[in-house]
């Protein structure tokens, strides 16, 4: 009787093992084949360009002067708000001024900076957003200047100096304006446009800081809470 309950008590254990111990292998073997799969993935390239050193920016920024290509390309770049948005700022100033008589502190500076020979708020905008040819946009913002800053001096020649000017010193205003304001103009511009390839290329990851990062960890919460569940399930008879 005693070796009968044995055998069965025997019999018995070795069903149990034959029942639980395939599932555990299994729970065992997709563990071990996720783990590689996770790991065996290639490491992403990122995505940041290299940054250049001070001296190689410097010399990469120095683009040459191409004044076919640039005519060329002009009539494409006559929507573009590398012109007009300076040239608006430019005619609004002078509106603002001619209104105003010049009086006001803040027409005063947006003259200054917009009308006035040189200007140099203008022409630098110009070249800050040119994608190309900025020294051609900061000519023609140059002449628009020009032609604000002799109608200021021809509307209301009191109310920028205290004497009046006379009409030979308004027209010897003019042809130097004329002359300096687009000469000076694609040279701001050309400047600007080089300081914003040195900025680039200096600091190629500048804009990418505030960029949202993207979350990671969910997929591997979601497949280890799974395998927690399924090597955690008792199995029962």
């Amino acid at each position: 009787m005693a070796r009968a309950k044995r055998t069965e008590r025997a019999t018995a254990r070795r069903r149990y093992r034959a029942a639980t111990e395939p599932a555990e292998l299994e729970t065992e073997d997709e563990a071990a084949g996720s783990a590689p799969s996770r790991a065996a993935q290639p490491a992403r390239p990122s995505a940041g360009a290299v940054r250049m050193g001070i001296v190689a920016a410097l010399r990469a920024s120095i683009h040459p002067l191409r004044v076919r290509d640039d005519l060329a390309a002009l009539p494409s770049l006559m929507t573009h708000k590398a012109l007009w948005l300076p040239v608006l700022v430019t005619v609004a100033s002078t509106v603002a001024v001619v209104a105003t008589g010049g009086k006001n502190s803040i027409t005063a500076i947006l003259f200054a900076y917009f009308v006035q020979t040189p200007a140099i708020g203008g022409v630098f905008l110009a070249g800050f957003l040119a994608p190309r040819a900025s020294w051609l946009l900061g000519a023609i913002v140059g002449i628009v200047a020009a032609i604000g800053y002799v109608a200021v001096l021809t509307l209301v020649p009191g109310s920028l100096s205290p004497t009046e000017p006379g009409a030979a010193t308004i027209e010897s205003i003019a042809i130097s304006a004329f002359l300096l304001s687009p000469v000076m103009g694609a040279l701001f511009a050309s400047a600007a446009a080089w300081y914003r390839r040195f900025l680039s290329l200096s600091n190629p990851n500048r804009g990418r800081r505030n960029q949202p990062q993207k979350r990671v960890g969910d997929g591997r919460t979601r497949g280890s809470s799974a395998q927690k569940t399924n090597t955690k399930a008792p199995a029962r008879r």
